[in-house]
Order: C-alpha cells, then sequence, then structure tokens
C-alpha cells in the first residue's frame, strides 16, 4: 500500500447559507459522483477503491464506495464533521496505489438507508404489489428490481414503487434521495416524502415524454413542484441517475387546535448529477405558509404513469438498481456545489475567521505573508496572541 499523490477537493457552493440551529446533526453528507470525470482519474481505479479522503485537519471521512454501472461512473458518498463544512469546503484525497483496495467504512442502516437489488430483498424495502419483480441483470451480472404501473382500480395495493423503510427521518436535516436505474423513460414522477393515500410537503418531479395527438405537439419535460419550474432537457432516460433533494428549515413553530406545527423555507431540487455543472431544476419557498404538523419524512415513491401506446409496453415501467436515502442540506439550503479536484502543493499557514479565508497578510504596505507562496519561507511575520485570541483559527 503506497500513498501515490495527495489531491484536494475543492466544493464550493455559490449560494451558500450558515446551517441554521434547526439542523442538529454533526455531519453532513456529499455524493461524489465528478471525481471520475477529474484530470487525475488515470490515478484512480476504476471502482475508486483506492482513494481515502481526509478532512483539512487529516480526519478520515467515513465513505461508501458506489460502483460503476453501464454509462454511470463509480461515485463515493462522504460523512463530513459538520465544523469542516463552508462555502469553500475543501478535503484531502489521498491516492494510493491500484493495488490498493480498500473497503466502505459508512455503514447503511443508520441515517444512511440503501436498498442494492443486487444483494437486498424488495419485499424487506418496498410495500409489495403485482408488478413488483426482481430480474435478471446482463449488465454486471447481479440484478434489478422492475416497477410496472398497474391500475389498482379499489385502492387496495399502490400502484408505484413505495419504499417501507424511510419514514421517521427529521425534516430539518433535510434528505437527498440518489436513485440509479437500469431503466427509466417516459412518464414517472418520483416523491422524496410520499403517504401511501395521501398528501405530502417536499420534493415531487414529474417527468412528461409524450405527443398531444390533437396538436401532433412533442412534450419532453420535467417538472418540480416548488414554483413549478421545468426544463424540457434535463430528461432522465435510460441507464441515469436521478438526485432528488430537499431541505426544511425551520423559520416558525406553534400550536393550534390541530397540534404543534412548524412551518420551513423548503428548497428542492433535482438532477442528473451532484454538481452544478449537471442537468437540474430547482425551486425554493422562502416563505412557505403551510404549517406541517408532522415533523418527520414519510417515504419515497417511484411512480411509472401512463403508456406510450395502447399495447403498455414501454413507459409503464422502471427498472431500479438502488436507492440511496441520506440525510444532507448540503444540496439544498446550502447550495449546489461545484466540485473540482487539484493538486495539494501549497502548503503553510492560513487564517480563518468564521467562513473568511485570509490568504495574505501585510504590515503597512509590506506583503509579510502569502499563503500561495511555493516555499513558504518565514518573511518576517509572527502572529501575536491578541489576533490568535480572537477567534481565529490555522489551517494548514
Amino acid at each position: 500500500m503506497t500513498l501515490q499523490k495527495k489531491l484536494q477537493i475543492n466544493i464550493v457552493m455559490s449560494n451558500y447559507n450558515q446551517r441554521s440551529g434547526s439542523y442538529s446533526s454533526s455531519y453532513d453528507y456529499i455524493l461524489l459522483d465528478s471525481l471520475a470525470d477529474s484530470s487525475y482519474s488515470n490515478l484512480f481505479r476504476s471502482d475508486l477503491k483506492n482513494l481515502k479522503i481526509k478532512t483539512t485537519n487529516n480526519t478520515e471521512c467515513r465513505v461508501l464506495y458506489i460502483p460503476s454501472y453501464g454509462s454511470q461512473p463509480a461515485a463515493i458518498l462522504v460523512r463530513i464533521p459538520v465544523s469542516q463544512i463552508s462555502q469553500t469546503t475543501k478535503l484531502l484525497l489521498d491516492v494510493h496505489d491500484t493495488s490498493t483496495t480498500f473497503s466502505s467504512n459508512l455503514t447503511t442502516g443508520n441515517d444512511v438507508l440503501m436498498f442494492d437489488a443486487n444483494n437486498d430483498t424488495y419485499s424487506n424495502f418496498f410495500m409489495n404489489y403485482s408488478g413488483l419483480s426482481i430480474n435478471n441483470d446482463s449488465t454486471d451480472g447481479g440484478r434489478f428490481l422492475r416497477a410496472r404501473f398497474v391500475p389498482s382500480l379499489d385502492g387496495s395495493s399502490p400502484t408505484s414503487l413505495f419504499t417501507n423503510f424511510a419514514s421517521g427521518g427529521s425534516l430539518s436535516d433535510g434528505r437527498v434521495t440518489v436513485a440509479r436505474f437500469k431503466r427509466i423513460a417516459g412518464n414517472v414522477s418520483v416523491n422524496d416524502n410520499a403517504t401511501y393515500h395521501g398528501t405530502t410537503t417536499g420534493s415531487v418531479m414529474m417527468q412528461t415524454d409524450y405527443t398531444l395527438t390533437i396538436y401532433q405537439e412533442d412534450i419532453k419535460s420535467t417538472i418540480l413542484n416548488l414554483g413549478g419550474t421545468d426544463k424540457s432537457y434535463c430528461m432522465f432516460n435510460g441507464q441515469a441517475t436521478l438526485t432528488l433533494a430537499s431541505s426544511f428549515d425551520a423559520y416558525e413553530s406553534g400550536s393550534d387546535d390541530e397540534g404543534d406545527y412548524k412551518k420551513y423555507h423548503i428548497h428542492g431540487r433535482i438532477a442528473t448529477g451532484t454538481s452544478n455543472t449537471a442537468d437540474y431544476i430547482e425551486g425554493f419557498n422562502r416563505n412557505n405558509p403551510t404549517k406541517i404538523y408532522d415533523n418527520n419524512y414519510a417515504e419515497v415513491e417511484i411512480s411509472p404513469e401512463w403508456y406510450l401506446t395502447t399495447d403498455f409496453e414501454e413507459y409503464n415501467y422502471v427498472d431500479l438498481k438502488w436507492l440511496l436515502i441520506f440525510p444532507s442540506p448540503l444540496f439544498a439550503v446550502n447550495g449546489i456545489p461545484a466540485i473540482t479536484v487539484t493538486e495539494r502543493t501549497k502548503t503553510g499557514i492560513r487564517l480563518y475567521k468564521g467562513s473568511h479565508e485570509y490568504t495574505k497578510a501585510y504590515r503597512g504596505s509590506t506583503l509579510m505573508w502569502d499563503a500561495e507562496d511555493e516555499d513558504m519561507e518565514d518573511t518576517g511575520l509572527h502572529i501575536p496572541d491578541k489576533i490568535i485570541n480572537k477567534n481565529w483559527d490555522w489551517v494548514f
């Protein structure tokens, strides 16, 4: 096991907001699905399992390695201490030789939930109905779960893929749902806060792909419920990975005849990836007046809907490889991340106060310290106690 290179992951969030007190967790999570596109990817194993991720103080982050599938690259889910997150979050990337194989040390089943068709029994994770079936997968030699729309006129069974393991997470933590499909196409909706025979507040996307026969107008669009925003080109088709994020930030609470309630700022996003370079649409309700009495998330629903033809053979099913659910406001209330990998060749002392970085120090008009200097020689600046003791942080 030989350390080949030390790199740096830069996560910049252009519309970053400092998390509020309603977020109580000590950690956030981010799905790094852009590492395979890095200019350093020739150093990475195809499954990324020669990579270790650390914080800037060299604390190793727990990770979940997610293998590639078809056209979808390998990814890493990373758990990051809240104290390490800012508008310009930096993580260290240790690259070992490609003969090294690390295994995941982030386990699922607590605040990270996952269904994997290759290994899991779907009846333990989803409401069972006649439209579900496990099928052999020629792409990876594993399996996939097919969810087919089967009408239930009496309402006695679900008509879509409906989880039974995702309820109970706090709305204030936010929710990110990542679904990787063997096949997704046509008309489908996804709700990250669904109740069977009920309505909820959350991120709901609706994808439509059909022809209006009266006007012979082709409609291909994906719509997000928040603000009614839509994009005609942000479509999910074939082997694809869908990212759906919600953040709830309580700005008011109270009680009335119906019980205790909260009002939330709500931010939703759907995307073909996690970075701001991916196709995405988003919506934001700043002062949502709705009183929400249930302060926990419900289930995740993936609904194949309608039909391409009267033979019902195409648009009424989706094939699911895995479903990952984790709490994180990084994708929503804390901004859309732009993720890059760079060399970590420059070292030295930088001063931080809050989220602001001071890379240079002057005495009068003389530059005494430049954190971008290559050699980092002592230029004569020695920080006095009266500065150190004012809640500044030393960052190496």
